[in-house]
């Protein structure tokens, strides 16, 4: 509430616009039970047609039955003089009786524009996001978008908690929308093999799941792509940690790869009222 406060009365005084969309159908995937990820730091590499462009981290936390993911994303040196990219997102996820987003925030910069969006899920089926666009440090414009559906709909951290948490098979998919605060999608996932993965010079046993993302118009209908889609992959660690190993993507432009290179776990905070803990001897 506090962000949707600070852009609407954001500088220059600029009206928000306000956009309603509605569907129906699709219901929550099952989460295998079993899976808990873990919690501590995940950190990825990026390369484009094999040259390395830049790298991520993803934390995990965890306060009760919500989950706390923080993701910082940016491109290297070399190409910050050309195209240069940070992102900083953060959201928190309920994960009983089912997964669902409680609110997530987001900010990026492009060159010199920025972006910031909050998404909030306030109630089953309403959905509220609030975004603010600034140029130069000065804000250009700003959207609060509305989306009523009884489709079950996550935003893009949960739906990559749902892809790590589901209990895959050869042959099996799954459906489900995503909003990620500007337009809906239809993301259908299906493992198709399984296979082992060089990672951190260790093989991993992975399924491959291969992504289909299709665009939603206000009716919840499929909008016809304009161009041809990337063919991607999802390889998933096929063992307790459903560890998010690589991805894969190709498409007309090249070939693009988001490899994880390594995992920190988190350190537990000590309290200082632990029983655990024992008060230093005094010096004789």
């Amino acid at each position: 509430m506090l962000c949707y406060l600070v852009i609407a009365a954001g500088p220059q005084g600029v009206q928000a616009q306000e956009a309603v969309v509605s569907t129906q159908g699709v219901t929550a995937p099952r989460i295998d039970p079993r899976f808990k990820p873990r919690l501590g730091t995940y950190y990825y590499k990026f390369d484009f047609n094999n040259v390395s462009i830049g790298f991520a981290s993803i934390s995990i936390e965890k306060d009760g039955d919500l989950y706390k993911v923080k993701v910082l994303a940016q491109t290297n040196s070399t190409i910050d003089r050309i195209y240069k990219i940070r992102y900083r997102g953060e959201s928190v996820l309920d994960t009983v009786p089912v997964v669902s987003p409680v609110v997530t925030l987001s900010s990026q910069q492009v060159k010199s524009t920025e972006k910031d969006m909050t998404i909030r899920f306030d109630k089953p089926g309403e959905i509220k996001a609030v975004e603010k666009k600034s140029e130069n440090g000065a804000t250009v414009d700003y959207e609060v978008r509305k989306l009523q559906t009884d489709r079950f709909t996550v935003d893009p951290f949960a739906a990559t908690y749902l892809v790590r948490g589901l209990d895959w098979k050869v042959g099996h998919e799954e459906v489900f929308d995503v909003f990620g605060g500007k337009s809906r999608y239809e993301l259908r996932l299906k493992c198709t093999e399984v296979q082992d993965v060089d990672v951190e010079g260790a093989k991993r046993r992975a399924f491959v799941i291969v992504p289909r993302v299709d665009k939603l118009d206000k009716d919840g209908k499929v909008v016809p792509p304009k161009k041809k889609p990337a063919e991607t992959k999802i390889f998933l660690s096929a063992d307790e940690f459903k560890d998010v190993l690589k991805i894969e993507a190709s498409h007309t432009m090249g070939f693009f790869r988001a490899t994880m290179n390594r995992f920190v776990p988190l350190v537990p905070q000590v309290r200082e009222h632990d029983p655990a803990v024992q008060a230093p001897k005094e010096a004789p």
